[in-house]
């Protein structure tokens, strides 16, 4: 019954088909399966991740057992260049090299391989054990004649070369193979160069140490995924950043630029093989190489400004047409980008990208592309725009008020507009976001009996809801307030309650006061406090202002005084919301606080005193303990507890400090034979009474040691200081008594008696 219960992976796949755990059971189980049987699951798997590096590989290396080499090639076609995998790479020099050694031209080929693959990720940490396979590899090379040895010898030193102005790992090992080829070839030379290169390698060394710091904490096996936005992801995107803006600052100080931005561009690519599914790092990484193709052209590096722009194009047409195939945000951006180039046909196909995506609201994009078209080829030919749109059953509202604002701001002619909003009006009469533009338009056209008009079509020709209508009220009172008479402004206000009484009566008697404030408002100007607002429930969104609180009529409410965004939460419809009376954000003025109290005149507690309830199911031990959790200690004191040694640190005498407080507590100084020391002079080692200070010393700790009741050690240090110094043998016996063992004082009290 238990196993029945149990999720199989497939149907969590199903369920969630971003389930990485469930993916890896999968692959686990159909790695030992022939690939005839597994290939229909790789293929599911990197198409649901087709930036997984290891998924790739694990692919490839199922099909390299099975000698099926076509099948690997066309893998490698698919995913090499784009999926910048040190391991997928290692993967392919192997699958060179033992493949194509039967062949005449097999070194050319592998030399070739390995020029490849360190050209894509031979600027990678762990990307050492390329470097020196390939070293073996030209060391290898049977080499006949001088010239020939040369240059193996020159191929060599290259490669070292190379390797030793990269940060990586083992990058010391690398360095003294250096040293010792060197030497071994021309000893005379081998200290010039060693010399011309310790500089380099010293720089490398350095940030090599810098950058495993750097990229300490940061998962480069993640797959990427959708976010979810746990704090784990949280913490990848902060590190994976870090690197980044790392690498931008040039750590080396390497003067070519050219070299620089690969090493930036190399970090955005290892980015995206965990972020994917983060349309910021595609747009920066694009927008970075563009801005590096700007500064290469400026160089003079024409031949490379080119190829940085096509690289931005790739990466570009990887996101769209890949994990980000439906951010609007990256084709938008991309489409600048070709327009900035004038081409403009390649600006089209880009936008046909979007529309062709069924279930993507086509909306935005219609109206960019309007913006394009009116930008190259005038006004007029963007209608056709507007037309496609119009036809697009998917396309909504606010195309209508796109175009009918482009046709008033750049034709000039506000008749169009007018037809246009009209037009819109009887398909989106019920929408309230598509009348208020309508009446904002109307409103700074200055026409008042146009603008009369088409509020009266709106809320009496049933097209919009009662219940949806109270801004479009709000907006007839605020428009009659400004430009009509009180006669007009009296008449929209008594239907406005007209509206809200045939709504909810009780409530909208109840919301007298409050819809009399809406008469009265301006912007963020209100006629009330916001205490008395908050008071009285008006709960309708306030503009913010940076003034603050101007007293009590006519005063402006902040932000922080009416909640997120300078506004009272809550809906706003034709009755004002009532909301409930909210509970202050800190202490009140009566206690020192500010003015956010609860009921003017009361005061609050100051919460910011509080201490916070942390619920534990077994707390022992723990400060303020209450069923069901702990109260921790303040952050002061729980600073010192970390301070302070452990407990098992200390192993007793252990104080009975309810007993003792006792004890001290009976004990009367007015008893006979205890007479409290009145110090004299210590200039000549001696104390009130005659007595000298090591006396008492003695006499003090024999009688802690050898009693507990503080009565009776009083008492024999009055006996003591009448009696006057011992014997230097009862000092001896006193001595020997001050021991804690109680069976080594018993043996020393035997040997002495």
């Amino acid at each position: 019954m238990a196993s029945s219960s149990v999720v199989s992976p497939e149907r969590r796949i199903e369920l969630n088909p971003f389930d990485v755990d469930a993916w890896n059971l999968l692959l686990r189980e159909n790695h030992a399966r022939a690939i005839e049987q597994a290939r229909p699951f790789y293929e599911k798997l990197v198409t649901q991740f087709p930036n997984a590096g290891r998924y790739w590989k694990a692919y490839i290396e199922h099909e390299l057992r099975s000698k099926n080499f076509e099948n690997v090639e066309t893998l490698f076609s698919r995913c090499l260049v784009h999926v910048l995998n040190i391991d997928l790479w290692k993967c392919y020099v192997f699958y060179v090299r033992e493949t194509k050694g039967h062949l005449p031209s097999f070194r050319e080929k592998m030399a070739k391989a390995y020029d490849f693959a360190l050209d894509k990720v031979g600027l990678d940490l762990h990307a050492h054990s390329m470097y020196t396979d390939y070293i073996s590899f030209l060391k290898g090379v049977p080499a006949v004649g001088q010239y020939a040895e040369n240059q193996r010898i020159t191929a060599v030193r290259k490669v070292y070369q190379r390797a030793i102005v990269t940060p990586m790992t083992n990058i010391d090992k690398i360095w003294d193979e250096y040293q010792a080829y060197e030497k071994s070839v021309n000893p005379t030379l081998a200290e010039k160069l060693i010399i011309e290169r310790n500089k380099d390698f010293q720089i490398s060394r350095r940030i090599a140490r810098q950058l495993e710091q750097i990229t300490r904490g940061i998962n480069r096996q993640a797959v990427s995924v959708p976010s979810r936005g746990t704090v784990a992801e949280m913490k990848q995107v902060e590190l994976w950043k870090k690197f980044i803006q790392w690498e931008k600052s040039n750590p080396m100080d390497t003067e070519e630029y050219g070299a620089f931005a690969r090493r930036v561009i190399y970090a955005f690519e290892q980015a995206l093989l965990c972020l994917g599914y983060y349309p910021e790092i595609w747009y920066e990484a694009a927008l970075f190489m563009q801005k590096a193709a700007q500064e290469l052209e400026i160089k003079g590096d024409v031949k490379q400004a080119g190829a940085m722009r096509e690289e931005a194009i790739q990466l570009f047409e990887r996101s769209i047409g890949g994990l980000m195939k439906e951010s609007q945000l990256l084709y938008f951006a991309y489409a600048d980008f070709q327009e900035e180039r004038k081409l403009f046909d390649e600006v089209k196909s880009i936008y046909e990208k979007i529309f062709a995506i069924d279930h993507v609201d086509p909306t935005l994009a219609y109206i960019q592309l309007m913006k394009f078209i009116r930008r190259t080829e005038g006004v007029k030919a963007s209608r056709t725009i507007f037309k496609k749109a119009r036809e697009d059953d998917r396309s909504k509202f606010q195309v209508y008020v796109a175009h009918a604002l482009q046709e008033y701001y750049c034709s000039k002619d506000k008749d169009v507009a007018m037809r246009i909003f009209d037009l819109g009006l009887k398909k989106y009469g019920e929408e309230p976001e598509y009348c208020v533009a309508y009446v904002n338009f109307l409103t700074h056209l200055n026409e008042d009996n146009n603008t009369r008009v088409v509020f009266e079509r709106i809320l009496t020709g049933g097209a919009l809801a009662h219940d949806r209508s109270g801004e479009i009220w709000d907006k007839y009172l605020e428009f009659e307030s400004l430009v009509g008479d009180l006669a007009s402004t009296l008449k929209v206000d008594a239907r406005r309650r007209d509206a809200a009484l045939a709504m909810n009566k009780e409530v909208a008697e109840s919301c007298t006061t409050l819809m009399l404030i809406d008469r009265y408002r301006f912007l963020n100007l209100v006629p009330c406090s916001a205490e008395q607002l908050r008071l009285m429930g008006y709960n309708k969104p306030l503009r913010v202002s940076h003034s603050g609180l101007s007293g009590l009529a006519g005063g402006t409410v902040p932000g922080s005084a009416m909640g997120t965004n300078g506004s009272i939460a809550g809906p706003s419809g034709v009755l004002p919301h009532r909301a409930g009376i909210t509970v202050p954000a800190g202490p009140s003025s009566v206690m020192g606080g500010g003015t956010n109290i609860e009921i003017s005149g009361y005061p609050r507690p100051d919460t910011t005193q509080m201490v916070p309830f942390k619920p534990k199911r077994v707390a022992i031990g723990a400060p303020h303990t209450v069923p069901g959790g702990v109260f921790p200690a303040p952050p002061a004191a729980a600073h010192l507890l970390t301070l302070l040694p452990p407990p098992t640190s200390f192993e007793g005498p252990f104080v009975i400090v309810d007993a003792l407080l006792a004890q001290i507590a009976k004990f009367d100084v007015n008893e006979p034979g205890w007479e409290p020391v009145r110090l004299g002079s210590e200039s000549n080692g001696t104390l009130g009474g005659g007595h000298t200070v090591e006396d008492i010393q003695k006499a003090k700790y024999k009688l802690v040691a050898t009693t507990t009741d503080p009565k009776t050690a009083l008492a024999a240090g009055d006996l003591k200081r009448k009696r006057g110094a011992e014997s230097e043998d009862e000092d001896d016996k006193s001595d020997i008594s001050m021991t804690r063992d109680v069976f080594k004082r018993r043996m020393n009290q035997k040997q002495m008696d």
